[in-house]
């Protein structure tokens, strides 16, 4: 198994794919369901979203639930992103559980056992890897950008994906693999990936549609 704290991302097979904007959401399920990315760490979570995954001001303040390795993170300026953490991202959730969960919320004390609080030293900055989730209006805000400067999935759950999607796919979308054009019904066959285990993706809209 490879090393993920060390492999290349140029290592990877890289699956290009310029579609018709309106088919760019399509693939914010996969956001949904959690995806790898290579960016600068050691940096706080304040710093990740402006400065590498390039939200605004704006998204930032519609970012009301934020897990950071499974806890909620009510201080964004000094919890810290590290490699291999674990980010999941969301607007404001309904209920009591969305209350809760809501960073600096009034309720926030209810869950002061578990609220992410950075421990031991301040990690060296560099490039890691960081898994990422992100859930409801977050996705067509963050999306877009971070299918533009691609993400890293597994390469089964791809392959199915896109055999799934492959007649929807048949109009307005062009993909190609390490630079060399292929069908969308390629991965009807479910064999273009295989022995792959993750696979690097990028999804950009095409210039028609722009």
């Amino acid at each position: 198994m490879k090393d993920k704290s060390s492999t290349p991302t140029s290592s990877y097979r890289h699956l290009a794919i310029v579609l018709d904007g309106s088919l760019i959401a399509r693939f914010f399920l996969l956001l949904q369901q959690g995806v790898a990315i290579r960016r600068r760490v050691g940096c706080s979570i304040d710093a990740f979203l402006r400065q590498e995954l390039g939200a605004a001001p704006d998204t930032i303040e519609k970012i009301q639930s934020i897990m950071l390795d499974g806890r909620p993170v009510d201080d964004i300026g000094s919890s810290l992103i590290h490699d291999g953490s674990v980010l999941a991202l969301s607007a404001a959730m309904p209920g009591l559980v969305g209350a809760t969960m809501r960073r600096g919320g009034a309720y926030s004390a209810f869950r002061s056992a578990i609220t992410y609080h950075e421990t031991g030293n301040a990690c060296m900055p560099g490039e890691g890897w960081v898994s990422i989730k992100i859930f409801n209006l977050l996705m067509a805000e963050l999306g877009p950008g971070l299918l533009r400067k691609g993400i890293f999935v597994n390469a089964s759950a791809l392959t199915e994906y896109l055999n799934s999607r492959s007649r929807e796919f048949r109009q307005g979308c062009s993909i190609t693999l390490d630079g060399k054009p292929i069908d969308i019904t390629t991965f009807e066959g479910n064999t273009v990936l295989a022995g792959e285990e993750r696979v690097f993706l990028t999804v950009v809209r095409s210039s028609v549609s722009a």
